[in-house]
């Protein structure tokens, strides 16, 4: 596996969304593209991946180039993005003067912690919501602040109450306002993830805006450890990882002295997958290559994907009994679940619809 069996127009897809590409290298990759080259699927899977947002950096060249309805549609991507983040971004500024008023530590995470720490375009990366990380303790404070401010806030549905007490979630809280998503977390990861990254919020860092507001976000080396293994946790569940995500990994450099082993191995694989990646040079036996691939075309997961997951789903995730516990509640969870999911009705009908 390796670029010279990737479909061409995936091929171009990686090359043309390279950041820090030059106008002359730009240009001569897409001036050598050929002359059957499917513009319908290369402007489908740029959208579906999230490279959309970084296939203009040259868009005098671009013009030249692209055909006119793909051109069009990677502008309205981009003003689409820009748009809906850039309410996003009204509404940070306007929350955390509230949550500095009311005392409650908090970290923006993800898109919003690049944005404001290195500048990342908001016009190239595509942040869907806002991530927000504080203490367990403060839930109840910052819910009525959220609701305060407008917002309908949901507590996270367990499928029982040994899910909540053995596999307690990282995100318990969420909130709407106006179609805007705001995730609030209480840890880096959920313990089925079995990923054990510690965050520190008395370490934070306080970013100073040129319009005179302030945001708060993690400690340099922790935000960029909570990148990389957030991308790890989709790499190894074989599940939703995008191609946009390996441009903002930044993992060269980081201190993981004080990580547990498991973790440094997930480390090195990441890493040794960037690699292969920044090459255009995958392996097939390699597990990370065949998925990243795979979510790269799009279609039918292979089988051999649909069996890894399957294993992965079934590992245990705590001890043998507790895991038979939950495993029983995964199959059969507490009506309250389904009927926050599928609505109201008899049980077992809910049930069935959850498992289609």
């Amino acid at each position: 596996m390796s670029k010279a069996t990737l479909k061409t127009e995936l091929l171009a897809l990686l090359q043309l969304s390279t950041p820090a590409l030059s106008a002359t290298e730009f240009e001569a990759r897409i001036s050598a593209l050929p002359s059957h080259f499917n513009w319908s699927y290369f402007l489908e899977r740029a959208i579906a991946t999230k490279l959309a947002g970084y296939l203009l950096p040259y868009a005098e060249i671009a013009q030249q180039y692209y055909p006119a309805y793909v051109l069009e549609k990677i502008k309205a991507y981009q003003q689409l993005i820009l748009l809906h983040s850039t309410l996003l971004r009204s509404e940070i500024l306007e929350l955390t003067q509230h949550l500095d008023t009311q005392e409650i530590d908090y970290a923006l995470l993800k898109g919003w912690d690049l944005h404001f720490r290195y500048g990342v375009s908001l016009k190239q990366r595509q942040i869907s919501d806002i991530d927000l990380l504080v203490k367990e303790n403060e839930l109840d404070h910052l819910e009525i602040v959220l609701r305060q401010n407008g917002y309908q806030t949901t507590r996270y549905n367990y499928k029982s109450s040994f899910h909540q007490k053995w596999l307690p979630t990282h995100a318990p809280l969420s909130a709407r306002k106006s179609g805007m998503m705001l995730d609030v977390h209480t840890t880096a990861f959920a313990k089925e993830h079995r990923i054990e990254l510690p965050l520190h919020l008395e370490n934070k860092t306080k970013i100073e805006l040129p319009e005179g507001a302030q945001v708060w976000v993690l400690e340099e080396t922790e935000a960029q450890l909570f990148l990389a293994f957030h991308a790890i946790k989709h790499l190894e569940a074989l599940h939703d990882f995008k191609g946009a995500q390996i441009m903002e990994l930044k993992i060269a450099g980081i201190d993981a002295s004080k990580l547990p082993m498991k973790e440094k191995i997930l480390l090195e694989k990441l890493a040794a997958f960037l690699y292969r990646s920044d090459n255009l040079e995958w392996k097939r036996h390699e597990i990370y290559d065949a998925f990243y691939v795979y979510q790269l075309a799009g279609g039918k997961a292979p089988f051999a994907i649909k069996c890894l997951r399957m294993i992965k789903r079934l590992k245990l995730k705590t001890s043998f009994f507790k895991s038979l516990v939950l495993a029983y509640f995964d199959l059969f969870p507490s009506k309250s679940y389904l009927e926050k999911r599928f609505g109201k009705g008899w049980y077992l009908s809910l049930n069935l619809k959850r498992l289609q």
